[in-house]
């Protein structure tokens, strides 16, 4: 009877232990940031990013969410993603470059704080 009971009791502490890991272990929100700039198509610049300490934060991917590239003076909105790879603040900037000459444009700066977690997060727009 004894052991009926311990095996219950350990059989339903494995089974909440487990579920408990799994949300844990998929939970994916704050694991990315997203900055979006724009742009007009056909212009000679670019979006060039730059992250001051990159052992806290990483570029992912660079992608257009709207708009066409090819097309001559139409707008474009490019976002950035970045990843969180330890705890601590940096500072991310993304410059818009004259791609003939390398000479910047305009110039963000975003201030990125990565918690324990490594959730990312945007702290402070110093633009």
């Amino acid at each position: 009877m004894m052991n009926k009971k311990l095996i219950i009791i350990l059989t339903s502490l494995i089974c909440i232990l487990s579920i408990t890991a799994i949300i844990l272990f998929n939970v994916d929100e704050g694991k990315t940031l997203e900055i979006t700039v724009t742009t007009n198509g056909g212009v000679p610049y670019s979006w060039q990013y730059e992250i001051e300490d990159e052992e806290i934060a990483k570029f992912v991917k660079k992608y257009t969410i709207e708009g066409d590239e090819s097309l001559d003076g139409g707008p474009v909105s490019i976002n950035f993603v970045f990843e969180g790879l330890k705890e601590g603040k940096t500072i991310v900037k993304l410059k818009y470059v004259n791609v003939k000459d390398n000479s910047i444009e305009k110039e963000k700066v975003y201030s990125v704080k990565v918690d324990k977690l490594k959730n990312i997060s945007l702290s402070v727009i110093e633009n």
